[in-house]
């Protein structure tokens, strides 16, 4: 990698922590540290150490210290710790709820962070992130999340351990929850039962899913519309209010002393705002990623929901990319639909590997039992054609949506940029219209 390519690297990654996507950054310093071909000196490389070192779950440790950066003296260790004692202030003062103060803190963490980055000719063109008042909006809404959760994790009332079904909806994610639930996965209390269009129940929690329904509501939206939502939408003051609330409710759904799978298809994309507070430090966490044929799904989708061809199918489209997108700095599985109905055995065997435990031969059975292929009803060759014939103005955003589900099915170590050039293909898509 060439010094520019670096350098844009690298402010892809303070966008990344301004962003509040630490898991992520912590996961590539993890890569870097087990890697035997990676450049050690390079500045990507003490960039994101660095950054590592600065991110607030870390910053709140009692043994914190300073990142080992290669080739930096003593002075640049002095202006990180200096840059790490405004954060730690501005957490303080936030736990404090005196905001007036937090803010000021986190001002000066910026402009001492900048100022830090200036001073290293490997970082100076790094360092103009951070000044943005954009910037500092980013990362005040990031800290609040994370302390949200922060918070609730001392009075031990955070989840443990959790699961995290994604999926679009009709991809076979009531069957996916329900398979766990069946072998030991603690579900919801409150959980929505069975109706004519899901006969396995949804396995979903339904003051969860009301909190969602009532957000998106003060939003003027629908869950059905979740695609055209900005990637910016959780900095809003609304936002925060409902995450704070999720968790609140979560802890009355759940028993989060217990490993417990957590599943609403909406989670796609609003989880994003919940980033943050994914980190290691605060729980075990992983995510279950199941696909299903993108025609298939909207044919079932538009049948059960009062919701159009076309909205379906860009919802399946945002929906799996940010899932993929969102879930990629974690532990993941990613499967299909035709793989749980038809070889469970195998999925049920990639769980255990996860979660590094076995399961009873009698509690495997059960689980299995819960399957029934049969409700499998909808099959990809029937439908197809009719469908193109019926919406042919559809027919790039169905070819676009199958080579997504193509690629995803066989994950590969360049998913990262596959996954971007698809969605830049579906933006134009979309600007075409």
């Amino acid at each position: 990698m060439n010094k520019t390519d670096q350098i844009l690297a690298c402010r892809v990654l303070a966008d990344d922590y301004l962003s509040g996507r630490w898991q992520k950054i912590i996961k590539t310093v993890c890569s870097l540290n087990d890697s035997a071909t990676c450049d050690n000196s390079s500045t990507l490389s003490d960039f994101v150490r660095l950054l590592a070192s600065l991110v607030p779950a870390e910053i709140l440790k009692e043994d914190w210290k300073p990142a080992l950066l290669s080739h930096r003296t003593s002075f640049t260790e002095a202006r990180l710790r200096y840059c790490a004692t405004h954060l730690l202030c501005a957490c303080n003062n936030l736990a404090c709820r005196n905001d007036q103060q937090y803010r000021y803190k986190l001002h000066l963490f910026c402009i001492s962070l900048g100022k830090l980055l200036k001073s290293d000719d490997d970082f100076i063109l790094i360092a103009d992130v951070f000044s943005f008042p954009d910037s500092l909006v980013s990362l005040s809404q990031s800290i609040r999340i994370f302390y949200s959760a922060y918070s609730r994790r001392l009075r031990e009332s955070f989840p443990q351990q959790m699961t995290v079904v994604l999926g679009m909806h009709r991809s076979g994610t009531s069957a996916l929850t329900g398979l766990l639930g069946n072998l030991g996965i603690a579900g919801p209390t409150d959980a929505l039962g069975a109706t004519e269009n899901n006969l396995l129940g949804y396995w979903e929690s339904t003051s969860l899913v009301t909190s969602s329904d009532r957000f998106l509501a003060s939003q003027n939206s629908h869950w059905s519309t979740l695609y055209r939502w900005s990637l910016g939408w959780w900095k809003s003051a609304a936002a925060l209010d409902w995450i704070d609330s999720y968790w609140h409710d979560l802890q009355n759904a759940y028993n989060t002393k217990e490993h417990f799978v957590l599943k609403d298809p909406r989670l796609c994309i609003l989880i994003e705002g919940m980033t943050p507070c994914l980190v290691d430090s605060l729980l075990q966490l992983d995510f279950l990623l199941i696909l299903r044929s993108p025609v298939e799904v909207v044919i079932s989708l538009c049948k059960a929901e009062e919701i159009s061809p076309y909205d379906a199918l860009n919802l399946w489209i945002g929906s799996v990319l940010r899932a993929e997108c969102i879930s990629r700095p974690y532990s993941r599985n990613i499967l299909t639909y035709y793989q749980l109905m038809n070889r469970p055995q195998s999925i049920l065997d990639s769980f255990g590997l996860n979660w590094n435990q076995s399961f009873m031969e009698s509690t495997l059975d059960q689980a299995k039992s819960f399957l029934r292929p049969s409700l499998y009803r909808t099959k990809i060759d029937n439908v197809r054609e009719p469908f193109v014939a019926t919406n042919p103005e559809l027919t790039s955003l169905l070819e676009l949506a199958e080579e997504i589900f193509d690629c995803f099915q066989h994950a590969t170590p360049d998913i990262a940029s596959i996954s971007e050039r698809l969605n830049y293909q579906w933006v134009e898509i979309l600007a075409g219209r």
